[in-house]
């Protein structure tokens, strides 16, 4: 759709079409707003971003928050980005494809819940068993859902930078698994692939961490 603008006397100002309110306004780290960003970037829109005292009373409990062109806002990262893959093409071209993303961005989401509380690092066999699922999904395509990404391979990012920190990079690097097999080979060639995707780089390459501190 056609750029708001904003007339201020004989001077036209683009205005931002997304605000996102999260911690820092995203100076400090990325956090979860990274598959947000990642989607935004990737769908080529312009958005603002605030921190939480600046975000609208009453929406949500906790941030990431969004303000949608419309006006309206909404907080929870996985509905955040099943609006935005609606609105931007980026989760799925087919039917099939984009009911098997909706399922996709909440597996990754199951993945950092499991990781973040020590589940893996408790019983590795859990993480074999996720990477595995995912691994034979990535059998089939470049990317989680389908041969381009889609917001279920950004919040990827999110969840596998925690993978990473918490649990280890044997899978994402080396395509091993808790006892050294290499039986994650799609799973390593998908985490290199993502890393080239524009929006991914262009995060990685900036001063801001992935993660807090």
């Amino acid at each position: 759709h056609p750029q708001a603008h904003v007339v201020i006397g004989n001077m036209t100002e683009e205005k931002s079409e997304y605000t996102l309110y999260y911690w820092t306004a995203c100076k400090s780290f990325w956090g979860r707003a990274i598959g947000i960003v990642l989607t935004l970037d990737t769908a080529g829109v312009k958005y603002a971003m605030k921190p939480p005292t600046e975000k609208p009373k009453g929406i949500g409990f906790a941030v990431p928050l969004l303000t949608l062109p419309s006006g309206q806002s909404m907080s929870q990262t996985p509905a955040i980005l099943d609006v935005l893959a609606e609105k931007h093409g980026l989760g799925g071209k087919t039917t099939e494809e984009k009911i098997a993303c909706k399922q996709c961005v909440l597996d990754i989401n199951d993945i950092f819940g499991e990781v973040i509380t020590g589940k893996f690092k408790e019983k590795p066999e859990r993480a074999d068993q996720w990477f595995a699922f995912l691994d034979s999904k990535l059998a089939k395509t470049k990317f989680l859902v389908s041969d381009s990404p889609t917001v279920a391979d950004f919040h990827g990012v999110f969840a596998f930078a925690w993978v990473e920190h918490k649990y280890g990079t044997a899978a994402t690097v080396n395509g091993e698994n808790s006892k050294k097999e290499k039986k994650f080979q799609n799973l390593a060639r998908w985490w290199a692939d993502l890393k080239k995707e524009p929006a991914v780089k262009k995060m990685l390459e900036s001063e801001v961490p992935l993660l807090p501190k």
